[in-house]
């Protein structure tokens, strides 16, 4: 087991996930194999786990560009990972299940507005000056 604590956290979670998602394919498959329904378990927490490996991956490559070294573009790189993903695994959903009517554009449309305001506070507002921030939180310049 590696000593990094987030690596060795990413590949807890990776045990867990595959113990979980082998025993939900193993109860579906024996008791309604003519209805496969753990791919959209294993397609949702697999979102999940992919975000949790890019995190790692960018935090560890070495490069220099804000992406890789500042936090909030990091976090906002990883919320549009995620947005993206879940949002083709709905889309998918609703068109096989439900294809009269889209469902789907609910979420995309409002977490959509999440995610523009997130770019906004990340790539356009400028940070507050240090004795802004200071005032703000109590401390003193």
């Amino acid at each position: 087991m590696p000593q990094d604590r987030a690596m060795r956290g990413f590949i807890i979670h990776l045990g867990i996930f595959v113990v979980v998602v082998g025993l939900l394919a193993a109860i579906n498959l024996y008791r309604r194999p003519d209805h496969i329904w753990f791919i959209w378990v294993l397609a949702g927490w697999g979102i999940g786990l992919a975000a949790h490996d890019l995190a790692l991956l960018l935090q560890r490559t070495g490069r220099s560009e804000a992406i890789f070294t500042d936090a909030r573009v990091r976090g906002f790189f990883l919320h549009l990972f995620v947005y993206v993903a879940v949002n083709a695994l709905l889309i998918i959903v609703n068109l096989l299940y439900m294809p009269n009517y889209y469902w789907f554009l609910f979420p995309l449309i409002g977490w959509g507005l999440l995610v523009f305001a997130h770019a906004y506070f990340v790539f356009f507002r400028k940070r507050g000056s240090a004795s802004r921030r200071a005032a703000r939180t109590g401390a003193k310049s």
